[in-house]
């Protein structure tokens, strides 16, 4: 059994309690930067640029735009004249606050336990840093880049989502080609860490949590305990053996949302051999995929929506889509440039659903497939039918 284990940074993996790390951190870039900026000026918009990527992110960029985008130009700045300087920065002062944080022993036996075991493990951190700043914490709590066991860590180069949105899960599992075996969340926040997690149908630990913050729902589906008891938490793990289970409508839309970055992603280092690449003739081809998303997304999904929402209980004729990726000679006729094209649709269409009220997202309407059922449930089924294919994607690109 294959488990992906996604685990917390900040008073998860290290004791770093950002009461005394945050006004540390931000005296020492102060000073670092004083002779371009005042700090009077500089922490301000350090603050409001952090906010941004919390409060406004985009699919189509990483969080490290969105911060530059809010950072820079306010201040006067270019970042080509400052970024030597900010690389300095965390290669050397940021090391400075080794002394605010502590090691955690307990969480780095948690780390080689999940080593002997061969799990996949992710550090999945609130992305508001750079990569360097993320390995030099590592570094303190005890992974060294000899000693570095983790598939990937997320940072603000590499993520278009930060916590506490669930789209910031799905991006991590997108990369990891959607794991088909257990996945599971270790964090100290039921807000950044459990409960998004769990919208994704992420079980959850939530470290030295408190059971009276937990409504009934919540006691039966995650655990509270301490690091020492994640071991045996993690040995009882159920497999879902690749079901899906998005539990609500924050999941549903994370995952809508996050799901063309992931395959924009994916698909960046392609060359047009691999696009059309196919491992038998009976495989489609990652151009084959995607062009069957776009049109699938377009000419079923976005009209589906429309009509659920416009009508009281429409009847909803079901689709065969599967021919068109002939039909349409998506092999021959399309290019790369799908990717763009499907980013654009489904922007509009989360954009859409973004907005309705809870009562909204359970109109009724009748599936000739499914029967009776609810625009939530429709919607579901897109974000499941997305997922297969990112595992697709994936699988043809690591083969």
């Amino acid at each position: 059994m294959s488990v992906t284990l996604l685990i917390d940074l900040d008073d998860t993996l290290l004791i770093n309690p950002l009461e005394s790390f945050m006004p540390a951190y931000i005296k020492l870039l102060s000073k670092k930067l004083a002779p371009y900026v005042a700090p009077e000026k500089m922490v301000p918009q350090l603050l409001a640029a952090t906010d941004c990527m919390i409060k406004i992110p985009s699919s189509n960029k990483t969080l490290e735009q969105t911060f530059d985008e809010n950072f820079y130009p306010q201040l006067g700045l270019q970042k080509t004249e400052i970024e030597p300087l900010i690389n300095d920065f965390y290669q050397n002062e940021f090391n400075e606050l080794q002394q605010v944080t502590r090691l955690r022993l307990e969480a780095v036996k948690l780390i080689e336990y999940a080593v002997s075991k061969n799990y996949t493990i992710v550090v999945a951190t609130n992305p508001l840093f750079p990569q360097t700043a993320m390995r030099s914490r590592l570094r303190w709590a005890g992974f060294s880049e000899t000693n570095f066991p983790f598939k990937f860590v997320t940072s603000y180069e590499l993520m278009h989502f930060s916590k506490p949105k669930p789209a910031y899960y799905a991006e991590i599992l997108g990369k990891l080609g959607w794991p088909r075996g257990p996945v599971c969340m270790v964090g100290n926040s039921l807000k950044e860490d459990i409960l998004p997690a769990l919208s994704l149908g992420i079980p959850g630990f939530w470290l030295d949590g408190k059971v009276d913050k937990l409504d009934e729902s919540q006691k039966s589906s995650l655990t509270i305990g301490s690091l020492d008891e994640v071991i045996p938490w993690l040995e009882t793990l159920p497999d879902p053996e690749g079901q899906i289970d998005l539990k609500d409508i924050p999941g549903v839309l994370g995952t809508l949302s996050a799901v063309p970055t992931i395959l924009m992603d994916l698909t960046d280092k392609l060359d047009d051999a691999a696009w059309k690449k196919k491992t038998s003739a009976q495989d489609l081809s990652v151009l084959e995929l995607l062009s069957h998303l776009l049109d699938v997304e377009t000419e079923i999904n976005a009209p589906r929506i429309d009509l659920v929402l416009s009508e009281d209980n429409p009847f909803v004729a079901g689709v065969d889509s599967d021919p068109w990726i002939e039909e349409r000679h998506y092999q021959t006729t399309r290019s790369p440039k799908v990717i763009a094209n499907f980013m654009t649709q489904r922007q509009t269409s989360v954009a859409k659903l973004s907005a309705l009220s809870d009562a909204e997202w359970l109109r009724p309407a009748r599936h000739s497939f499914f029967g009776p059922t609810t625009l939530f449930e429709l919607v579901r089924f897109i974000a499941i039918h997305d997922i297969d294919h990112i595992r697709q994607v994936y699988s043809l690109i690591q083969g």
